[in-house]
């Protein structure tokens, strides 16, 4: 049989808008110096795999835990924009007590996980499934056989996954995505396994 593609799917470590409860999509925000360990324990984590290649969002704390991820394996992060997190539109930079408090129609439809949610001026759940999904794609047939590190976002990373499991667009948010975690997508014969799922091993210890 031939090697599986193994794909190596991590969020980026903690920001500073995660620590405030801040609504980030498209926005910039900082690592904070949890999220630079955290990005240092996915390093120490990661360092025995055999990687071809590393794709990161082309935020900025998608690529700095990419590049910290990264240590000694020598190769350099390519950037794919499609990798980003949803666009939070109106909402962006806002934190998420204000958000309910002003717009308590939208925030039910998102607590709700109603396909119809779309933040005033954001992407809708359905949109983002498509283009990191397409990203994933592209990435897989790019490097068969290979090992593959993908550096993204929470919700981004929720829509991935299920879209690989073919859940309802009603059941994205069910799937926990912590900072730094790691998930393993392999591919064999055209079909993508979750083998490993937001594995936090790594981060124990991490305050």
């Amino acid at each position: 049989m031939a090697t599986p593609t193994r794909i190596y799917l991590a969020r980026h470590g903690q920001t500073v808008t995660n620590r405030e409860q801040r609504f980030c999509g498209h926005s910039e925000t900082p690592l904070t110096p949890l999220g630079l360990e955290q990005a240092r324990a996915l390093a120490r984590r990661i360092s025995g795999f055999s990687l071809g290649a590393c794709y990161t969002s082309d935020l900025g704390r998608a690529k700095e835990t990419a590049s910290i991820a990264l240590g000694q394996h020598p190769i350099s992060p390519r950037v794919d924009p499609r990798l980003r997190e949803l666009h939070y539109g109106d909402w962006e930079l806002q934190p998420e007590a204000e958000v309910q408090r002003r717009d308590p129609a939208g925030y039910r439809l998102m607590e709700d996980e109603d396909p119809a949610w779309r933040p005033p001026g954001g992407e809708s759940v359905a949109e983002v499934r498509a283009r990191t999904s397409s990203a994933l794609a592209r990435i897989a047939a790019s490097h068969p056989g290979q090992g593959v590190l993908v550096i993204s976002h929470g919700t981004a990373i929720n829509c991935l996954i299920s879209t690989i499991l073919a859940m309802p667009e009603t059941h994205v948010f069910r799937i926990d995505v912590s900072h730094c975690s790691l998930t393993e997508i392999e591919q064999r014969r055209g079909r993508m396994y979750i083998v490993r799922l937001n594995d936090t091993a790594h981060l124990e210890g991490l305050a």
